[in-house]
């Protein structure tokens, strides 16, 4: 996937100052079902696939991510402030333009490109559901998506971290550096991550094979973020 270098890293701030200097107001309580859209605003994202089918990290399912993401970037910007891809699940941070908070359309054209070329090319959808019949949908990804608009600074940290180190705490990998489709590697090049950062001793599941994909331990992080997934 694309990233674009938060500007905040060229001139050596800190990260979380940076990136909320301007999205701090607080806003009104809303229900779960209601999307909170404010213009320029940072938001984390996750979605899952249906019925958590591990494929999102294969080959095939990797080029036609990139490909579409790419595609509905470049049509309708926003910036990448920190990604990580799992099997069964994408975890995002992104900034949207600062006339623009019209996520739903970009993940509306995400999953629905995602979905044709996937198939297209040959990738394989899940056991199709009444409601798949009836309204002519793929199952490839569960319909709704968490979203949450981060309004200060701890909050865009805890988020920040979670992402790149929701690996270890699937139990994937025992180290965020070990996961490969991850923008950890770039934050830790440049500094913000120290070196063993979020290592855990885990005891694996005789299931979880060479790549860490099996195996179902659950950690705490280490900000004690708490997520709904």
């Amino acid at each position: 996937m694309t990233h674009h270098l938060p500007h905040c890293l060229l001139f050596k701030l800190p990260l979380s100052k940076f990136l909320l200097s301007q999205h701090s107001q607080p806003l009104k309580q809303m229900s779960q079902y209601i999307r909170a859209k404010t213009p320029g605003g940072l938001y984390f994202f996750t979605l899952i696939t249906f019925d958590r089918r591990k494929f999102l990290t294969s080959n095939l399912a990797r080029r036609i991510l990139r490909e579409v993401w790419q595609d509905v970037q470049n049509k309708h910007p926003f910036t990448v402030e920190a990604v990580c891809l799992l099997p069964e699940d994408l975890h995002c941070i992104w900034r949207l333009p600062e006339d623009d908070s019209d996520y739903p359309k970009r993940w509306r054209l995400i999953k629905g490109m995602f979905a044709r070329r996937y198939l297209k090319a040959g990738g394989k959808e899940g056991a199709r559901n009444k409601s798949h019949l009836r309204k002519r949908e793929a199952a490839i990804w569960q319909r709704r998506y968490w979203e949450h608009l981060i309004r200060e600074d701890e909050d865009f940290e805890k988020h920040f971290d979670y992402i790149h180190f929701n690996p270890v705490k699937h139990a994937y990998v025992r180290k965020p550096q070990d996961w490969m489709w991850t923008s950890f590697h770039r934050y830790q090049r440049l500094g913000y991550y120290p070196h063993g950062w979020g290592v855990r001793r885990l005891r694996f599941s005789r299931k979880t094979n060479v790549r860490g994909i099996g195996g179902s331990k659950k950690l705490t992080h280490p900000t004690g973020l708490c997520v709904r997934q």
